[in-house]
């Protein structure tokens, strides 16, 4: 292409995986030629910042979810009328940057707001299938999830789709007419390192869960005999806290440094957010699991995964460490034959040459 295609990727705002499993995607843009302006708010916004900082930004409305129940569904139900209002300022916003900028095409990972009818669109995620305690309010809301995602020229899922499928009854069946499996999408690099810790912890996702783990996590951790690194993920700041001898603390690691962490880590202690899951999955590590409270999404994953002999999983409210880190190290090694880059590739190159042609185009809006 002799004109490079300027393509908006443009990441939810809860917690960081929306954004980590957007960098392949963009490093895959700008492989494949095309010109890359990124957009979201907060900490995902900081990190793509970081792993980007050669790239332009773009700041997008905050959804501002708060947590004060444990059921996520219920938070989301009572916030509705707030996030539907993110949405349609956002999607108006984004509007005026195909406009503006001169936008060929946007990517974004769950932001329903992120599309515009006037360049191909692409919504990115894996839970095409909300889970919720209550089956008529998972009804209600899968109902509304569905018609925001129709909205968009394509659906890609960050999985496979077959019997080596991460997600589970998340993703399949699809309920969109057009939609590509692209694979898990990690920012991670599998690494060959000699082992220096027992256990990494990466903690993520919502304050102020995030910070319950932490507290508890430390608090077990001292006079154990396994040495651990914690990552806190706080991209905003370079000051760690303190905690025990055997626990080092970092604020955070960017993908290079986390891919030789990870490498040199026995196994890892983690939320079991998808983005988490893909990137365990790719680079062949075990994982003790403690889905954050409430987050159906995460308890199903942590189950599932349970199930499929990949991992074990604890509560927030009953963390036991020694005994989480022992049985996960008795687990056999995952299988680190499933990586295949080719699928995001295509995916690509497929989106690249619609967002070039304006025939292609008329076949990525919605019907």
């Amino acid at each position: 292409m002799n004109n490079k295609l300027r393509i908006l990727v443009a990441p939810l705002d809860w917690g960081i995986g929306h954004s980590t499993r957007c960098v392949p995607i963009i490093r895959e843009l700008l492989r494949q030629g095309a010109e890359v302006y990124i957009a979201s708010n907060g900490r995902p916004l900081k990190v793509l910042q970081r792993e980007f900082p050669q790239l332009p930004s773009l700041t997008l409305p905050r959804y501002d979810v708060k947590y004060p129940f444990r059921s996520i569904m219920l938070n989301m139900l009572l916030q509705l009328p707030r996030l539907l209002w993110a949405i349609f300022a956002e999607h108006r916003m984004v509007d005026r940057w195909v406009r503006h900028y001169g936008l060929d095409g946007i990517i974004t990972d769950n932001r329903l707001g992120c599309f515009s009818r006037r360049v191909p669109t692409v919504f990115i995620t894996h839970q095409v299938h909300l889970k919720a305690p209550d089956e008529n309010i998972a009804r209600f809301t899968n109902r509304i999830n569905h018609s925001f995602m129709r909205r968009f020229g394509r659906c890609w899922i960050p999985d496979w789709d077959n019997a080596q499928n991460l997600s589970g009854t998340l993703s399949r069946p699809s309920a969109h007419p057009k939609t590509v499996y692209t694979g898990p999408l990690t920012r991670l690099q599998p690494l060959r390192a000699e082992i220096r810790y027992d256990a990494l912890v990466l903690l993520s996702g919502p304050e102020p869960q995030r910070t319950y783990v932490e507290k508890a996590i430390l608090k077990q951790a001292a006079g154990l005999p396994y040495k651990m690194l914690l990552v806190q993920g706080k991209p905003e700041t370079d000051q760690a806290i303190e905690g025990p001898e055997n626990v080092q603390i970092v604020p955070f690691l960017d993908a290079p440094e986390l891919s030789r962490a990870i490498a040199e880590s026995r196994m890892v202690v983690c939320r079991s957010g998808y983005s988490t899951v893909m990137d365990l999955a790719v680079l062949g590590k075990r994982a003790l699991y403690i889905p954050t409270p409430g987050q159906t999404e995460q308890e199903y994953l942590a189950e599932y995964l349970n199930e499929k002999g990949a991992s074990l999983w604890q509560s927030q409210q009953d963390i036991r460490l020694s005994e989480g880190i022992a049985g996960v190290l008795a687990l056999p090694e995952p299988d680190m034959s499933l990586v295949n880059t080719r699928l995001l590739e295509m995916a690509v190159r497929d989106f690249l040459i619609a967002a070039s042609s304006s025939e292609d185009q008329m076949s990525w809006v919605p019907a």
